[in-house]
């Protein structure tokens, strides 16, 4: 599949909670230890010129969280505040365009590992100008390439929904230890991982 980019005002004109949400998939956590790659200081680059760099812990709105800060072209655009644990990876927020946005109730990026193929999650969170639902399903396992290497990564099918009639869909390749080493968007975009620094 050949990597196509997005016009960059297209790319980054998403409101600043979905764009969190589609960007959650690059982050994770621990569960089993090392699955969800969580570690303050790691980082990862992607075609699409965005790099992500996980640091904390820090406290946002009393909770502990990690940080998941999305540059691009060294610019920082956004973050997501992450929570990790023995019954996987939550977001609790987001922060984008100077506006800090808290979940009520945390979203489920993914769940305790190890993911399988068939394995389907949703979340729920409702925010004062309308809910966004999460859901998730494990398709199967992929090989890819990408400038990064080669990987067996598994596919999984994340559909973000907004009560308000928002809908976006994304397949994302994630790999145990590693993180998502690809995604494309439903227009077809692809974006691999070019570097990364663990």
């Amino acid at each position: 599949m050949r990597s196509r980019r997005a016009p960059a005002a297209r790319r980054w004109a998403l409101p600043g909670a979905l764009l969190a949400l589609l960007a959650l998939a690059w982050a994770a956590a621990a569960s089993p230890a090392g699955y969800y790659p969580g570690s303050s200081g790691m980082s990862w680059t992607y075609s699409s010129g965005e790099t992500q760099q996980l640091s904390g812990p820090r406290t946002v709105d009393g909770r502990s969280v990690m940080v998941l800060t999305h540059y691009l072209q060294g610019v920082p655009v956004s973050e997501d505040y992450m929570q990790f644990g023995p019954d996987g990876v939550v977001t609790v927020g987001t922060a984008a365009g100077g506006k800090v946005t808290l979940y009520p109730t945390p979203l489920t990026v993914y769940p305790a590992g190890p993911l399988q193929a068939g394995m389907q999650w949703q979340s729920t969170t409702k925010l004062p100008a309308f809910d966004i639902t999460l859901s998730s399903q494990v398709l199967g396992v992929r090989g890819v390439q990408t400038q990064a290497g080669r990987f067996n990564a598994l596919q999984i099918r994340q559909t973000t929904l907004t009560s308000n009639g928002g809908r976006t869909v994304m397949d994302l390749f994630f790999v145990p230890g590693v993180g998502i080493v690809r995604f494309v968007t439903q227009d077809g975009t692809t974006i691999d991982l070019i570097d990364k620094n663990f």
